[in-house]
């Protein structure tokens, strides 16, 4: 078993994450870990770490990498010296140490004595070598070069301190540090966030034909579909192991909910004509001894559960300050960048209840357009003409919205200034208990932390949303919640995904940027 884990239980706080579970997996497994937001998934990888406490035993073989869903990177470095430092490597099972310990055995003259103890040992050591032999096969400069190759990484990039690169270059460039690892185990969280299409391709293909074992946690339900073979749900403190890819696992959900169901609603049914046997057997000394009889029968069958299928129970819309125009913003040819142009000569218009994706390579200014449009970077030339009664609301991908030293009630009271208005509001993205209402935002998970932006944006109701990434960071649950919100919204959505299955449900017109231009391509194509 590549992968085990006995009896774990972890806790934050009060807070049970996981209650004496056990797995295992075997090496070679692609494993896709959900549930929803704030369950546990990154406590859990953080775990296998060392990086959190828990009780019980986690053991796997060979080293472990891990890339983290906030990409942290020194933004003063350039790419060159990000990739230049391998990732942290994480072994518990240390071949070379083992090594050692066997030649100081080996040393000894009394060890000798016993053949077979001799033997044990030289077959061990054999096995040792070849381990470690395996892991030196490729030189890690060769191996940084075939990942930059794979991830399609231009030098430009890398010659450039990391602070000025896009937020999706510096995810290919830990990526790449992850990748040119000699890592046999990765631990990937959220690895899909901010990845073009032509990367995520590029993963997609890289994980299915790599060698060792991996344990991911993604929203991207396409991406689980194309590259893992089980999937891990964490749902109230408890694993369930599901074989085969998410759709399989959406099946065989659905089926195991359905046969839940028709076994309580028979049980529920049993006892309802049990109890109802109960009452009309009579009073007399015999019937009630008899009812007493029935009633222990009753009790020791236990008390079946009601079936859930666990998925997120918050309902949500969003509202639209009224407009009159039939256009909301006109792009003039404009053009975007910073000392030059990333992006030239734009030119089109959004109208009211339209819904538009852009996409495109990391890099090539996605990110930059909105923030001119919105007037965080300065235009380099053209116009940005915005309907006089026109409302803005921008989602950052990066989430620098949010004050992380408060409580989310502290963060939206002010919008208010009603008690009942700001539990209320907070209700609608899921935020219902005073333990989630008053958690201190930098306790949240991230995708916790996106749905609290997103209504921080919303409740000053837009009418045209600029959304960069929206669904990055959200459990699948979320993402559908969340999408069916904005078919219903009655403004104009203008977003940047590369969510195969968010772009399908909500593109109304799809723009792609390409060679410092955007033109309009057709959906089907993508």
């Amino acid at each position: 078993m590549a992968f085990s884990v006995k009896n774990i239980s972890i806790s934050l706080g009060r807070r049970e994450i996981l209650v004496d579970e056990s797995v295992g997996f075997a090496d070679g497994s692609k494993v896709g870990l959900i549930g929803r937001n704030g369950v546990g998934k990154t406590t859990f990888l953080k775990a296998i770490l060392g990086q959190v406490d828990y009780n019980g035993k986690i053991e796997f073989n060979g080293k472990a990498a891990y890339f983290s869903q906030q990409v942290d990177l020194d933004l003063d470095k350039t790419g060159w010296q990000i990739i230049g430092e391998s990732a942290p490597i994480h072994n518990q099972n240390k071949p070379e140490k083992k090594l050692h310990e066997i030649e100081q055995f080996l040393s000894r003259p009394d060890i000798h004595q016993d053949n077979n103890k001799v033997t044990k040992l030289m077959e061990r050591y054999v096995e040792l070598q070849a381990e470690i032999a395996k892991h030196q096969t490729l030189p890690r400069v060769n191996k940084i070069k075939s990942a930059l190759q794979t991830l399609g990484v231009k030098e430009s990039w890398l010659d450039q301190n990391v602070g000025s690169l896009s937020t999706g270059q510096r995810a290919i460039i830990a990526l790449v540090q992850i990748l040119s690892s000699d890592a046999d185990f990765l631990l990937l969280d959220e690895p899909t966030n901010h990845l073009d299409f032509k990367r995520l391709s590029i993963l997609e293909k890289h994980l299915r034909v790599f060698k060792g074992t991996v344990l991911m946690v993604t929203h991207d339900r396409h991406f689980l579909d194309s590259v893992c073979d089980t999937i891990l749900k964490i749902e109230n403190g408890k694993w369930i192991k599901y074989n085969g890819n998410y759709s399989a696992y959406v099946k065989t959900r659905e089926s195991t909910f359905n046969a839940q169901k028709t076994a309580y609603m028979l049980e529920k049914k049993y006892i309802a004509i049990q109890k109802d046997k109960i009452a009309r057997l009579g009073k007399s000394p015999q019937k009630v001894k008899q009812g007493h009889y029935r009633e222990k029968l009753l009790e020791k069958r236990g008390i079946l559960e009601k079936p859930d299928l666990d998925k997120s129970k918050f309902k949500t819309s969003f509202e639209a300050s009224p407009i009159q125009s039939v256009v909301v913003l006109e792009l003039d040819d404009l053009s975007v960048g910073y000392e030059k142009p990333l992006i030239s000569h734009i030119d089109f218009n959004i109208g009211l209840d339209q819904r538009i994706i852009l996409i495109g390579e990391n890099g090539l200014g996605k990110s930059t357009l909105f923030k001119t449009i919105e007037g965080r970077v300065p235009k380099i030339s053209g116009e940005v003409i915005l309907d006089p009664q026109a409302k803005l609301g921008y989602i950052d991908q990066e989430l620098k919205d949010l004050t992380l030293n408060v409580t989310l009630y502290d963060e939206i009271y002010p919008l208010f200034k009603d008690h009942a208005k700001t539990r209320q509001q907070l209700s609608m993205l899921g935020f219902i208990t005073d333990a989630d209402v008053f958690k201190q935002i930098s306790k949240l998970s991230m995708g916790e932390k996106s749905r609290l932006n997103l209504l921080k944006i919303l409740i000053k109701k837009p009418n045209l949303l600029l959304l960069d990434e929206p669904t990055n960071y959200l459990d699948i649950d979320a993402c559908e919640i969340i999408e069916n919100a904005f078919l219903n919204y009655n403004g104009a959505i203008l977003a940047i995904s590369h969510d195969r299955y968010f772009i399908e449900k909500i593109a109304q017109r799809v723009l792609q940027v390409s060679d410092g231009i955007i033109k309009e391509i057709d959906k089907k194509t993508i």
